[in-house]
């Protein structure tokens, strides 16, 4: 799917959440990993990415993305909530971004906890992350989803995504 900031513009940012997001920073990174396993382990897309099954895999994963040369920290975020007990700090949504060139910037990984979802989380991290890809010159933003996850398009989509082209990926359908 992609968006286009200069047609669309960036969404205005939704009703107050009761969470905070924290800009990229390296020392976040053991965090953002955990997030993504949280998010991705009982997901379909661990067919396609069997590294989202696994805690290890998500941290390495994200250590992977974050040292490459088209790593985007402004496009990269990580929600904060609190657990039942208000003191405990959760990493409840996280994103990345990566530049494929020039005006062009691809969402990673965009990932909210289960138990978080449904609070406009996702659709924040993914305005922030449009802000951080057009502060560096990116006029077009893409993100792959599964096409069976319709409530992740269902969101793409009122964010203003337009369905641009079908990749297909052999996944393991563990059968």
């Amino acid at each position: 799917m992609q968006f286009d900031v200069h047609s669309q513009g960036i969404p205005e940012p939704q009703r107050s959440m009761d969470v905070t997001f924290a800009e990229w920073d390296e020392k976040l990174l053991t965090l953002h990993g955990m997030c993504k396993w949280e998010s991705f382990r009982r997901e379909m897309d661990v067919n396609v990415f069997p590294c989202l099954g696994e805690r290890e895999g998500c941290r390495k994963l994200m250590r992977d993305i974050s040292k490459k040369d088209a790593f985007v920290p402004e496009a990269t975020w990580l929600a904060v909530g609190r657990d039942t007990n208000p003191k405990n700090l959760l990493a409840v949504g996280t994103i990345q971004g990566l530049r494929t060139n020039a005006t062009h910037g691809a969402i990673q990984n965009i990932g909210v906890i289960p138990s978080f979802r449904g609070k406009g989380i996702g659709r924040e991290l993914i305005r922030r992350s449009l802000i951080g890809f057009h502060s560096q010159g990116c006029r077009y933003i893409t993100l792959e989803v599964t096409v069976h996850n319709l409530g992740a398009i269902r969101l793409y989509e009122s964010i203003g995504f337009q369905k641009s082209e079908i990749v297909f990926k052999v996944g393991s359908l563990g059968l």
